[in-house]
């Protein structure tokens, strides 16, 4: 008889359409979508569309958990949409639950999301028990948000709970209610087709749900994770989107690229609002590339960058700033589009986009061409 050994649960792989995962990608997506992103037009128009109290929560409470913007996941994981009695859950489920959480649970899950930041630094991670504690958990986590205005929210974790169901609420009745509605159908059938590739190995199976093969940070998931569920999504287009949340990892597909690949099948072209195909820069993408560029350390970084490509620690090292500032700066820059990321051997090597440059230049310059055309 062989030697014993402890065993570990089989991977199971299933397709599911889940409302509150839905949510969760909806606002990381509309947390991107600046002109420029690349993202699905919808997201585009959808996000100029929010009140600016819905719009200010989703940039302040998805810019201090890291570039993976944990924060937001954590109280729809705690949902656990996955379980069978809530793989149908209503929006007003999800909220109700949400409402039903105590205020000193949402600064526990600001906790558990610094944590899982730590835990991809590869940091040491202690709990934070104090406001210089918390700075510090902080500061690597940041990207768009200000550290006093996170800190600020936690020290009133009753407004940290408002404002995070707020978020939720604001952009479900915007903009996602309608949106989702109209696209349930599609969702559903792209789920009930893809059952069919979960018998299929983890590699196999994301092929074939997302036509792209597994990155790198997605490959071999770990043992500590015992089930991947393949979540549809409308707007994803050809991005990756993901939830790694023990034991669970939450993978979003493309509902519509997917039912294309079916043979036989084919989607009538989308016309959603703002899809446009003009070649000009819009205002709003010009307006975006000028607020990003409206800062002097900004324009540093651009010319540093000018020289070849870096990766973050040698910007920081370049320009004398620290490491969360650059990052929130380069946040800012990726986001109008302004500089493009390559993730190369564990790092994030940063570039100029000439091409949103010159697309800026050339805004510019018909309107300056107009200006004297009028004055001659």
């Amino acid at each position: 008889m062989g030697e014993l050994v402890a065993g570990q649960p089989a991977l199971r792989i299933e397709s599911a359409v889940s409302l509150p995962l839905e949510l969760v990608s909806v606002l990381s997506l509309l947390y991107r979508a600046v002109p420029g992103s690349g993202l699905d037009p919808w997201l585009i128009t959808a996000r100029d569309r929010l009140p600016d109290e819905v719009r200010d929560d989703l940039d302040l409470l998805h810019g201090f958990s890291g570039r993976l913007l944990y924060f937001p996941e954590e109280p729809v994981m705690r949902f656990e949409p996955l379980r069978l009695d809530r793989r149908d859950a209503s929006f007003d489920e999800l909220i109700a639950f949400m409402r039903e959480l105590p205020a000193a649970a949402y600064r526990d899950m600001v906790g558990n999301a610094l944590r899982r930041v730590s835990l991809d630094r590869e940091m040491r991670w202690q709990a934070p028990v104090d406001d210089e504690s918390w700075r510090r958990a902080l500061l690597p986590a940041l990207t768009t948000a200000k550290l006093d205005d996170v800190m600020t929210l936690l020290a009133n974790p009753e407004a940290l709970k408002r404002r995070t169901i707020s978020l939720y609420e604001g952009v479900w009745d915007s903009v996602y209610r309608v949106a989702r509605a109209k696209e349930a159908s599609l969702l559903h059938e792209a789920a009930t087709q893809g059952a069919a590739f979960c018998d299929r190995g983890f590699d196999d199976a994301y092929a074939s749900f997302t036509g792209q093969r597994v990155p790198e940070v997605l490959d071999r998931p770990p043992p500590s994770f015992t089930r991947v569920a393949f979540c549809p999504s409308a707007y994803l287009g050809e991005f990756v989107s993901y939830i790694a949340y023990e034991p669970d990892l939450v993978v979003f597909f493309a509902a519509p690229q997917l039912i294309e690949r079916l043979p036989g099948r084919r989607l009538a072209p989308p016309t959603r609002a703002g899809d446009t195909t003009s070649g000009r820069q819009s205002t709003e993408e010009l307006l975006e590339a000028a607020r990003a560029l409206a800062d002097p350390t900004r324009l540093r970084m651009i010319d540093v960058l000018l020289e070849g490509e870096l990766y973050a620690q040698e910007i920081v090292g370049r320009l004398g700033v620290a490491q969360s500032a650059v990052s929130r700066h380069l946040a800012q820059l990726e986001r109008a589009g302004i500089v493009t990321v390559d993730q190369r051997r564990g790092a994030k090597y940063y570039a100029v986009n000439p091409d949103r440059l010159e697309a800026m230049a050339g805004a510019l310059s018909e309107r300056a061409a107009s200006a004297r055309h009028r004055q001659t």
